[in-house]
C-alpha cells in the first residue's frame, strides 16, 4: 500500500478502536483490499530492516546503498541501542544503527519531509555517531561511519544522480577524511527519473520496495533477499496489536498532514503551507491528546499490565508511565 493508504487504514483503525468496535474486523478489511505494507513507514521499515531474524534482508540492501563489492562487502551486523545521549543537549534516536564485522558503525534513516533544518541534522547526527563511535583508550582513532539518508525528496535538485556520497574534502576534491560517509538516496528522483538502464543493485532495491508499496510485486529469484523482503512485508503478518498501536500513536495532525500534502501536490501549492494549515490546527489539540495517552496508561496499569507493555503501546516514556503507577499505587 501507498503511504496515503497506510495512513487511512490506521486511521480507520484508531477510530475503530476508540469506539470500542471490532478492530480485528477492521483490519481483516484491510487484509482483504492490501497484500503489503507500505515499506518505509517509520517503524515498519525498523521490523523490516533493523531486526536480527532479518539481517540477509538488511545485510544485502546496505552493500547495495554503498556500492561495496567482494570483500568490502558488510557479512554480518549487530543491531545496537538507537538512542544517543544529549552530549550536545538535545538527544537523538535514529530508524536503525548497527555495527559490521569490523567495528564499522551504520546508521539508516529514512526521511519523508524536507524542512530547513534537515542537513543541520544530518550533520548533527553524523557529529554524534562520530563521537559513539570513538575507541575508548585510543586516543583520537575513530571507527568507519556510515550515515545513510533514504529521502523522500530531492536534496539535491539540479544533479542528475540519485545516489550522493559526501565526505569532507578540499577545493582540489582531495579527502581530508575518509572514516566519515554520508549517503544520500533521493527516491522521488529514482523512481521519476530516467532510470529504466539502471541495474545497479540500488536500483534493484529500490524497484522492489516501491512494487511493494503500489502492490505491483515484481519478479525476484527464489530465496535472494528480495524474495525475503516481499514474504516479511505481508500486511497479515503484522499482528493486530502492532496496528492498533500504530494506529494509536498516530495523530490527527499527522493524518492531516498526509491528506493535507496529497491536496497541495495535486494544486502545485508548497508543502510547506500544507504543514503550516494542520499544524494551526494541531496545536489546540496536543494537549488533550497527551492527557489521553495518560489516561489509557492509568487504565492499563490498573488492569495489571506491565510498565514494557504500557510503554510499547503508549508511546509515554518509561519515566512518565512509571510516574503514573506510583501515584496509582500512592491512592
Amino acid at each position: 500500500m501507498t503511504r496515503e493508504q497506510y495512513a487511512a487504514m490506521l486511521k480507520d483503525i484508531c477510530e475503530t478502536h476508540k469506539a470500542g468496535g471490532d478492530t480485528a474486523a477492521c483490519i481483516a478489511k484491510y487484509n482483504e483490499r492490501y497484500k503489503f505494507m507500505y515499506v518505509y513507514n517509520d517503524n515498519v521499515f525498523k521490523i523490516l530492516f533493523g531486526s536480527p531474524e532479518n539481517e540477509k534482508i538488511t545485510i544485502d540492501f546496505l552493500n547495495a546503498v554503498l556500492g561495496l563489492i567482494g570483500s568490502d562487502c558488510i557479512n554480518n551486523l549487530a543491531y545496537i541501542n538507537p538512542a544517543l545521549p544529549d552530549a550536545f543537549g538535545k538527544s537523538i534516536t535514529s530508524d536503525i544503527v548497527a555495527t559490521d564485522q569490523r567495528l564499522d558503525r551504520i546508521v539508516l534513516e529514512v526521511q519523508h519531509v524536507e524542512d530547513d533544518s534537515y542537513n543541520a541534522r544530518l550533520v548533527l547526527y553524523t557529529a554524534k555517531h562520530t563521537i559513539a563511535s570513538r575507541i575508548k583508550g585510543e586516543g583520537y582513532a575513530l571507527q568507519n561511519l556510515n550515515l545513510i539518508s533514504l529521502q523522500m525528496f530531492n536534496g539535491f535538485p539540479k544533479s542528475p544522480n540519485y545516489r550522493h556520497c559526501i565526505r569532507l574534502k578540499n577545493q582540489e576534491n582531495e579527502e581530508f577524511y575518509d572514516k566519515q560517509t554520508i549517503t544520500l538516496v533521493e527516491i522521488p528522483k529514482f523512481l521519476k527519473g530516467n532510470f529504466a538502464t539502471d541495474n545497479s543493485r540500488i536500483a534493484e532495491w529500490l524497484r522492489v520496495i516501491d512494487g511493494l508499496n503500489n502492490e505491483t510485486p515484481v519478479a525476484v529469484p527464489e530465496d535472494s533477499p528480495f524474495a525475503l523482503l516481499q514474504e516479511k512485508a505481508q500486511l497479515s503478518i503484522f499482528t493486530e496489536e502492532f496496528l492498533v498501536s500504530e494506529a494509536m500513536k498516530m495523530s490527527d495532525h499527522k493524518y492531516e498532514l498526509y491528506v493535507e500534502k496529497k491536496h497541495a501536490r495535486k494544486e502545485g501549492l508548497e508543502e510547506g503551507r500544507a504543514e503550516g494549515r494542520v499544524q494551526g490546527r494541531a496545536e489546540g489539540r496536543a494537549e488533550g491528546r497527551v492527557e489521553g495517552l495518560r489516561e489509557m496508561a492509568a487504565a492499563m496499569l490498573a488492569d495489571g499490565d506491565s510498565v514494557e507493555k504500557v510503554v510499547r503501546i503508549s508511546k509515554l516514556s518509561e519515566s512518565e508511565v512509571l510516574a503514573i503507577k506510583t501515584s496509582l499505587e500512592q491512592k
